[in-house]
């Protein structure tokens, strides 16, 4: 789980909105806790668990490293540069190679955001009843009304509570016979499956582990902080220092967090049938052995606070994306702009959710495709992303250490490398 990167709440003058500050100066650098595992998170590792036992539990693992460095190699070019990585990315690449990553993010984003507006409407229709499409319609609104009226900290102080109920994972684990031997194994020593089902679902985890909306989030925070100078040369080491204690500790508890749910999934789920029977099940069905009867409750409450606390840095960052590539300058007007490119994706996002609602869609299955849908999207992301971190042309004789960029590399030769398999299973 990752906490809050707070910043003072407003460089608000005059008359303008509290959003317009937040979508433009805030938000995109959060990462929370809910923002790491978030409903389609959630959903995707139970999934996991259920389908496969244990042995996806290698991927949380041995991923770790990788996405640290990946974390600590955005945030570095933004503190060198002073520049969020689209800004950076459009300066010193191929448009067309640009444009299509930024892109492709852009829709990924803004899935995850509709599937997340639907969590949080089955979460309350599990507490009240009703239409499950007017409550997901009523749930985004909310959200948005949230982001453009109050500042993301003063709601979150409240909202964040209600992801405790993801400790109740932890809480199965305790009270249901888990085989821990099994477990070591299988987080250490990758079991892969020659399977277009088994690719797939690798997909899905690697694209909620290695979420490149996260990463993003992080340089646009640090380059707000170089402009506020916090990023000069001569501070840069001690700084950065600060980034890499901080991200090592997040990435570490929501790593271990998706580990509890899997381990929990595949302890009480593995092998029975009716994967996608309800709304909740088996995602509720993880935590009856804990919850019993109150399990739907305890998942409704952990699905609203994540997803209400994901929304915001997803909205965020695909607005700040899409604002950086073009060619907006920093400054109240773009501030605005971004305030309504803000509103126009949770807007579509809303549409979308709305209408899976209203068609009926397993809201487990649409959780687990946006997923996969991110899983797909971030092998262009980390290549533009690794090639940045050492040209000389956007951050100098300051790039960043081999073993960082030997990391980085290794998470985009695997992501491209299960892309890959799928796509020839798929197609044989």
């Amino acid at each position: 789980m990752r906490f809050l990167h707070n910043k003072p709440d407003s460089k608000v003058q005059g008359s303008a909105r509290p959003a317009h500050s937040w979508a433009a100066d805030f938000g995109p650098g959060l990462v929370t806790t809910a923002s790491d595992n978030d409903p389609s998170g959630l959903a995707t590792y139970t999934l996991a668990g259920a389908w496969y036992g244990f042995d996806m539990l290698w991927v949380c693992v041995l991923t770790y490293p990788s996405t640290v460095a990946l974390q600590l190699i955005a945030s570095r070019v933004a503190a060198i540069t002073g520049r969020g990585l689209t800004v950076n990315m459009r300066e010193h690449y191929s448009p067309l190679f640009f444009y299509f990553a930024v892109w492709r993010f852009l829709l990924a984003n803004t899935f995850n955001i509709a599937v997340d507006v639907l969590a949080m409407g089955i979460a309350l229709r599990v507490f009240c009843g009703g239409s499950l499409a007017w409550l997901t319609f009523a749930s985004g609104g909310a959200s948005l009304a949230l982001q453009w009226c109050i500042p993301y900290a003063r709601y979150a102080r409240v909202l964040k509570w209600l992801t405790l109920a993801m400790f109740a994972y932890v809480g199965v684990i305790l009270v249901v016979d888990v085989p821990w031997q099994a477990i070591a194994i299988r987080s250490f020593v990758p079991r892969v499956v020659w399977d277009e089902g088994y690719m797939t679902m690798l997909i899905a985890v690697l694209g909620t582990t290695v979420s490149p909306y996260l990463l993003f989030a992080q340089a646009e925070q640090e380059a707000r902080d170089a402009e506020e100078g916090a990023a000069r040369r001569n501070a840069l080491n001690s700084k950065m220092s600060l980034v890499r204690r901080n991200t090592l500790l997040r990435t570490a508890l929501s790593n271990a967090v998706s580990i509890c749910v899997m381990i929990a999934a595949a302890a009480t789920l593995h092998l029975l049938p009716g994967t996608f029977a309800g709304e909740t099940s088996p995602m509720a069905g993880v935590l009856e052995p804990l919850a019993h009867g109150y399990a739907r409750h305890v998942l409704a409450l952990a699905l609203f606070g994540s997803a209400s606390l994901a929304l915001p840095p997803l909205a965020g960052s695909a607005a700040e994306a899409v604002a950086s590539s073009i060619h907006w300058e920093r400054g109240e007007r773009r501030d605005r702009r971004i305030a309504g490119l803000l509103a126009a994706i949770m807007a579509a996002g809303m549409a979308i959710a709305t209408a899976l609602a209203a068609s009926h869609v397993e809201p487990a299955k649409a959780l687990y495709w946006s997923a996969v849908v991110n899983g797909m999207t971030v092998t262009p992301v980390l290549v533009l992303l690794v090639l940045l971190s050492s040209k000389r042309g956007a951050v100098g004789d300051l790039s960043a250490h081999w073993s960082l960029r030997a990391l980085s590399w290794l998470a985009v030769i695997a992501t491209a490398c299960v892309v890959i398999s799928h796509a020839v299973l798929r197609l044989g």
